[in-house]
Formats: C-alpha cells, sequence, structure tokens
C-alpha cells in the first residue's frame, strides 16, 4: 500500500473549518483514484507553503443535482508537517496546481515528505510523476503520520 495525500484548492482557513466539521466539500473523484488516500491538503492564492495535512476518515458517495458523483471526504485530526514545505519552482506547477475548488492532484506520502519542495515531486513536463518511495522523515512518524518505510 502506498498512502497518497490529496491536494486540492480552497480558502486559507478551510482545512481547519473542515477539519472541525468533520468532512470536506464533495468532489469530483473517480472511485480509483480514492485508492490509498489517507490525508488531504488545500492550498489558496499566495500561499507559498504547505504546512498541514488532515487524515481522510472515508469517502462517501455524493450525488448532486448535476448528476455527477462525487466523493464526500469525512475528516480525522490535522497534523502539521514537521517543517513547512516550499512550493518551489513556479513554472513547474504551472498547469499542475490545483487552481480551482474541485481541482485535485494525488501525490504520495512518502515522496512529498522527502521533498524539499512541492514542485520536486514533478517531472521536468510539469505533469505528475510517481518517483520512487523513498524512506519517510522520521520526525513525521513521531509527529503521528504512520507511514510505512520504504524496503
Amino acid at each position: 500500500m502506498t498512502t497518497k495525500v490529496l491536494l486540492t484548492h480552497h480558502h486559507r482557513d478551510a482545512i481547519e473549518n473542515a477539519a472541525d466539521r468533520g468532512f470536506w466539500m464533495p468532489l469530483p473523484l473517480e472511485a480509483d483514484q480514492l485508492k490509498d488516500v489517507m490525508y488531504l491538503t488545500s492550498l489558496s492564492y499566495g500561499e507559498t507553503t504547505l504546512k498541514q495535512l488532515v487524515e481522510v476518515a472515508s469517502f462517501e458517495p455524493w450525488r448532486e443535482s448535476d448528476g455527477i458523483e462525487r466523493w464526500l471526504p469525512f475528516l480525522g485530526q490535522r497534523l502539521d508537517l514537521p517543517r513547512p514545505l516550499p512550493l518551489g519552482d513556479r513554472r513547474l506547477l504551472a498547469g499542475w496546481l490545483p487552481r480551482q475548488r474541485e481541482a485535485v492532484q494525488i501525490i504520495e506520502l512518502d515522496a512529498l515528505l522527502a521533498a524539499e519542495r512541492l514542485s520536486d515531486v514533478l517531472a521536468g513536463s510539469g505533469a505528475c510523476c510517481h518517483l520512487p518511495r523513498r524512506a519517510a522523515v522520521s520526525a513525521v512518524v513521531n509527529a503521528g503520520v504512520g507511514t510505512e518505510r520504504a524496503a
């Protein structure tokens, strides 16, 4: 199992408000995209770093009046990253970084934790890529984020 993080876009206080409510907003995802997603994070305009994750307890199907099936993430506790993760090279992130509330990217947790900056998890083309698994930072394990170390 490869633990994954769902990255989306929302206003600055969205993570805190959603964790207090216990759920995020419905997102137009495919069921196979949900596999192994254990955390969610969000960026807002003007932010330059990722600072925290929120646990995803489960996803429930949600159908709105437009007929599109969405998935509603139910949330657990918020977890601060051991260090803020700078976004990095904006040219690489252009077109990849979610800029609308329903836009998402799915990133491997190990790659996110091992990166010096978010743009490090991208190929030079700006497309999402799957990096080789690297050992998770031990400080994160101590901070309560349960990850498996790569063998």
